[in-house]
Parts: structure tokens; C-alpha cells; sequence
């Protein structure tokens, strides 16, 4: 009975430090991924915002955390978007899976919902790119047509002008034939 005891204390022990072993990594893991964060958000406040972007790529890459993977992915939307300014369509849509990836891993987050006002712009501007385009399809058909129009009003002004002055002639003709028959 005592071996059983001893056995089951050191089975016990053991196992106490194999858990305390454990969290010791989940905390250096985490203490890591502070650190990276800590460190991209310095990059990006210095103006150094490739290599911030890179960071938080990698922090977004690797195991998720709360309160640090969620603001990376926050974080690196805005950068998207800000990327995407320059009519870039590939950023906004990698901004948006990003967003969409917060909603889904950290729906409680403070960074979720404070990018929720920033999804909906991306949705209206994703809706206004859209029917952008269409007007400047429809523009450049008015543009066509319109220069078509054009080409067939200054036939018609030719045509008209030689109109007037055959009238013109006839007109003569008419007052010399009046002249001729008195």
C-alpha cells in the first residue's frame, strides 16, 4: 500500500511538472508574441511599415492568441486598406479576409468590433467600385455614340450647306428666267 502511495505521489509529481512545463512554453509562446507585436507596432509608428506588415503577417501565420493575433490581424487590415487606396483591389479583398477571420476566430474580441465600421466601408466601397465601373462602361459608350453622333451631325451640316446654296442657285435661275420671259 505504501509503494502504491509513493507510486501514485511521484505519477502525481511528475505529472505537476510536466503541466507546469507546459504552461511555462504557453507562456513564453505568448510572451513571444507580445513581444513581436510590441515590436511591429513600433515598426509601424516609425514609418517602417513594410517591415511591420511582414511581423504581423508572421504573428497572424502562427498560432492564434487573443488580444494579440486579433490586433495583428486588425492592425495589418488597416494597412491593406491604406495599401489598397491606390485602387489595388488584391489588398482590399486580403483586408477583408482578414477581417472576416477575426470574425470568425475572435468574434468577442475589441478589435473585432471595432473594425466592424471599417468592414462596412469595404463592403460600400466594394458596392461603389462596382457601379463606378458600370458608369464608366456606360460613359465610354455615350462617349462612342456620341462621337458618332458627332460624325453624322457634320455630315448633315455638309449636307444642309449644300442644301442653302443649291437654293441659292435656283433662286438666281428663277429671278433670270423671270428677267428673260418680260
Amino acid at each position: 500500500m505504501k509503494k502504491l502511495a509513493t507510486i501514485l505521489l511521484w505519477i502525481l509529481l511528475l505529472n505537476a511538472c510536466a503541466t507546469m512545463n507546459l504552461g511555462s512554453n504557453g507562456f513564453n509562446y505568448r510572451e513571444n508574441q507580445e513581444k513581436k507585436l510590441a515590436v511591429a507596432i513600433k515598426l509601424q509608428n516609425a514609418g517602417k511599415v513594410s517591415s511591420a506588415v511582414e511581423l504581423f503577417k508572421s504573428i497572424c501565420a502562427e498560432k492564434g492568441l487573443t488580444g494579440v493575433t486579433d490586433e495583428a490581424l486588425f492592425r495589418l487590415s488597416l494597412l491593406y486598406i491604406g495599401y489598397g487606396l491606390d485602387n489595388d483591389r488584391e489588398y482590399f479583398q486580403t483586408a477583408q479576409q482578414n477581417i472576416d477571420r477575426m470574425r470568425k476566430e475572435y468574434p468577442a474580441s475589441p478589435w473585432t468590433r471595432m473594425v466592424e465600421p471599417v468592414a462596412d466601408l469595404l463592403t460600400n466601397s466594394a458596392e461603389l467600385r462596382r457601379q463606378n465601373a458600370n458608369i464608366r462602361s456606360q460613359n465610354q459608350s455615350l462617349s462612342k455614340e456620341n462621337q458618332s453622333l458627332s460624325k453624322e451631325n457634320q455630315s448633315l451640316s455638309k449636307e444642309n450647306q449644300e442644301l442653302r446654296e443649291n437654293i441659292e442657285k435656283l433662286k438666281r435661275l428663277d429671278l433670270e428666267l423671270d428677267k428673260n420671259r418680260k
